[in-house]
């Protein structure tokens, strides 16, 4: 079935702190309307969306899952995401190419740090949104209470539009307060509310909503003022447009036990969200970088992003699409803007977790999934070659954790490379890096958990095992003050022997500097020729360090004397003469050791701010400041030194029950404090030592 017009479709995010209820919410709504014939559950690993053996073990939501789906005329297309922040690429991905969100949030819970992260990310796009107060039947639920933190939070723009009707195990239905009516499934039946049922508490909720939607809208507010009624249509149209402005967020009551509230949420998707026509155009980059404006018209030139690869050994790779502009057809050719490559499009489908169905073009304002593309991955754009634009990248969240990997045997050294970026396409929140300085394959993620999975899925999907440890801190060595010394290398062993003879100066220079070389030679005490292999030592010998086994960076490097011999002298010998006067100098020059710092950010619930300042104190960290972002959420930012942030996000986690998110980036080097570098120097002496003996 081809796409339906963009007034006609909805794109809709679900998003929410992680364990929140929100896959169990999709998988209900599809169930509700017909579009699955039977009820999955993560619990029980019969979710059609969590499919990832990976997601069934853990019954969390892993991977992004697309379920499209119509109802009364309308394609509604939802994107379930991850909640929990170690997996929250998949989030701001589909964020990035939805129209609206759907924020979930428990009413047993209230609102917790997830729906906090994700309310932060919404702000920032602008995004409308619909709240969606669930597990409404649980024994501790209470709308009441979460809407007011709610409103606390996030201000009087938070309105009730369908609230319970009935409380915990007795909630039978909700009620819709602009039409007054009673609501429970699609397929149910409406009722009219009575006059004296909940007339009290009804009223005052229609009151907030009436009164959010006549503020946005002078006319309204007007006749509101002057006494005048004001019908349903006008109403609903002037909701509409302040939900679309981001003036009023709704809120919905649901229950997907009680199976309550989905007639209400798909008419509030319907009725109040965005379609891709109100949405807009979106803006890009033509190829010479000018800016250019697509209008969601399947009529247009072709631009569609790329926003989430799947890889799978036996399937290939599936690319999720959502098309802006213009129509995709099959088996037509596009042009991959990001890689300049030509693309064969073979089926496209419409996907409902790993349901697929085909269909032979996807218009402008849909989502589709295009199995075996070559060289397209995430964040490319698909475009007509005569019409070339390109869309900015995901901003994905920086990596927090990190693992040293090295492969278990030599049949998984020669796959690893091809495996390690199979994995990065498929998540770009893996960033997988040479560390120079410790000789070292460092695997980063947003959290511990994504590097396990990441980890299983090199094991499973790919066939290549790993063994994981704590990586080494990447110190750099400098030194304080000028010093000056000889390098004189001398071997005889018949024949001609070895000879080189340098005098070499060293000074500070300010961070960043890296290692700066000159030549101040008079009189050809050394020859010209030789030059190149003194600072070819100096170089060399800086790069593996002196006094700890890290770089040395930093310096000014001067040859400015020296001897040879007319027969004896080589490259060789001067270049290792240069590499013994460096090390002398550096012994004469107040050498000691830099270590890498953290700018951390760490979002926790108040009460734990105790806990979470004093830890940060034992890590050696300053504490920059604090600020409230609502809803009894302290961020707190710090630097940290990064030899005590590997384990930083599972200790965080359990400090705070899960409930505190953090994040971090490398922001420079400053000064290692004596005592932390004498046992850096010292383990570095005995494995030197440990290796000669072992020669």
């Amino acid at each position: 079935m081809p796409s339906p017009e963009p007034t006609k479709i909805r794109n809709v995010a679900v998003v929410g702190h992680g364990g929140s209820g929100k896959t169990s919410l999709v998988e209900s709504i599809l169930h509700a309307v017909g579009a699955t014939t039977r009820l999955g559950k993560v619990d029980d690993g019969t979710s059609i969306l969590d499919t990832d053996p990976e997601e069934q073990k853990r019954h969390i939501t892993i991977n992004m899952a697309l379920a499209s789906f119509t109802h009364e005329g309308m394609k509604i297309n939802l994107v379930d995401t991850p909640g929990y922040a170690d997996f929250a690429g998949d989030q701001h991905a589909a964020l990035r190419v939805a129209d609206a969100a759907i924020v979930f949030v428990d009413a047993s819970a209230g609102v917790q740090v997830g729906t906090q992260t994700v309310w932060s990310e919404l702000e920032k796009g602008q995004t409308p949104r619909v709240v969606v107060v669930g597990r409404l039947d649980r024994e501790n639920a209470d709308f009441d209470e979460v809407l007011g933190q709610l409103r606390e939070a996030y201000g009087i723009r938070v309105v009730p539009l369908h609230v319970p009707l009935g409380e915990k195990q007795e909630l039978k239905a909700t009620i819709d307060l602009l039409h007054g009516q009673i609501l429970k499934g699609p397929k149910d039946p409406v009722a009219e509310l009575a006059k004296d049922e909940e007339a009290e508490r009804v009223g005052q909720y229609r009151q907030q909503l009436v009164e959010s939607i006549v503020e946005t809208d002078e006319d309204l507010l007007t006749r509101y003022l002057d006494g005048k009624e004001l019908a349903y249509d006008e109403l609903r149209d002037a909701l509409h447009a302040a939900v679309r402005e981001g003036k009023v967020i709704p809120v919905v009551a649901t229950s997907a036990h009680k199976h309550v509230g989905y007639a209400a949420l798909l008419n509030t998707i319907r009725e109040m969200l965005p379609s891709p026509a109100e949405a807009g155009s979106v803006i890009g980059r033509s190829a010479s970088g000018e800016e250019v404006a697509r209008k969601p018209d399947p009529a247009d030139k072709l631009s569609a992003f790329v926003f989430k690869t799947l890889a799978d050994p036996f399937v290939g790779k599936l690319s999720y699409v959502r098309v802006y502009s213009g129509t995709l057809h099959h088996n037509a050719q596009v042009y991959d803007a990001t890689k300049k490559e030509t693309e064969r499009v073979g089926q496209i489908f419409f996907l409902r977790g790993k349901e697929q169905e085909a269909t032979e073009a996807v218009g402008a304002g849909d989502i589709c999934a295009i199995p075996k593309l070559t060289a397209t991955t995430t964040n490319a754009t698909l475009c007509d070659k005569d019409a070339v634009i390109l869309y900015d990248p995901i901003d994905f969240p920086p990596p927090s954790f990190s693992v040293a990997i090295e492969p278990s045997s030599k049949a998984d050294l020669d796959k690893l490379a091809t495996a390690l970026h199979k994995l990065t396409d498929e998540d770009p929140t893996l960033h997988v890096r040479r560390e120079d300085a410790t000789h070292e394959t460092i695997l980063s993620a947003i959290g511990e958990s994504a590097i396990e999975v990441a980890v299983h899925h090199l094991k499973n999907k790919f066939g290549v095992q790993v063994d994981m440890r704590t990586p080494r801190v990447p110190y750099r060595e400098s030194i304080r003050s000028k010093a000056q010394a000889q390098g004189r290398y001398k071997r005889q062993t018949g024949g001609h022997g070895q000879f080189g003879d340098v005098f070499l100066e060293i000074e500070p220079q300010p961070a960043g500097s890296g290692v700066v070389y000159a030549t101040r030679i008079v009189g050809g005490s050394v020859p010209r020729n030789f030059w190149p292999a003194v600072e070819k030592g100096v170089r060399e010998t800086a790069e593996r360090g002196v006094i700890a086994g890290y770089p040395l960076s930093d310096f000014k490097a001067t040859l400015y004397d020296g001897s040879f011999h007319q027969v004896d002298s080589s490259e060789m010998s001067f270049k290792i003469a240069g590499s013994l006067a460096l090390q002398n100098c550096v012994k004469e020059a107040q050498p000691f050791l830099l270590e890498p710092i953290m700018n951390v950010e760490v979002l926790v619930p108040e009460e734990q701010m105790g806990d979470v300042l004093a830890d940060l104190n034992s890590r050696r960290g300053r504490v920059l400041g604090m600020e409230s972002t609502g809803a009894g959420h302290q961020l707190i930012k710090a630097h940290v030194p990064m030899a005590e942030t590997f384990r930083y996000a599972t200790d965080l986690r359990s400090m705070t029950g899960g409930r505190g998110t953090f994040s971090a980036e490398i922001l420079g080097y400053e000064e290692c404090p004596s005592h932390i570098a004498q046992k850096v120097i010292a383990a570095h002496e005995g494995q030197a030592e440990e290796t000669a003996a072992a020669r």
